[in-house]
């Protein structure tokens, strides 16, 4: 992270039509990230954690879980249908 003068605006006006335009800029220190570490910091703030991603997950283990459940009794009946 470094420190870096940035132009920015510091005094706003607005038109009668609605659009706004600076009219005074002035140079201000701030932080520059790089890529690598703006990435970072989103996964930081954000926690890393995708809802949509574990809800896909989990879902998609429940299933597994249960075909696999419902294949183990199929092949126990038809186990216990030879023996018998």
């Amino acid at each position: 992270m470094s420190s870096q003068s940035v132009l920015a605006c510091s005094q706003f006006t607005t038109s009668s039509d609605g659009s706004i335009s600076c009219t005074q800029q002035t140079w201000t220190e701030t932080y520059v990230l790089s890529p690598d570490e703006q990435a970072q910091l989103e996964l930081v703030i954000g926690g890393g954690f995708d809802a949509g991603t574990f809800t896909l997950f989990f879902n998609a283990t429940l299933a597994l879980f249960a075909i696999g459940f419902g294949v183990g009794i199929i092949i126990s009946q038809i186990r216990k249908a030879k023996r018998g």
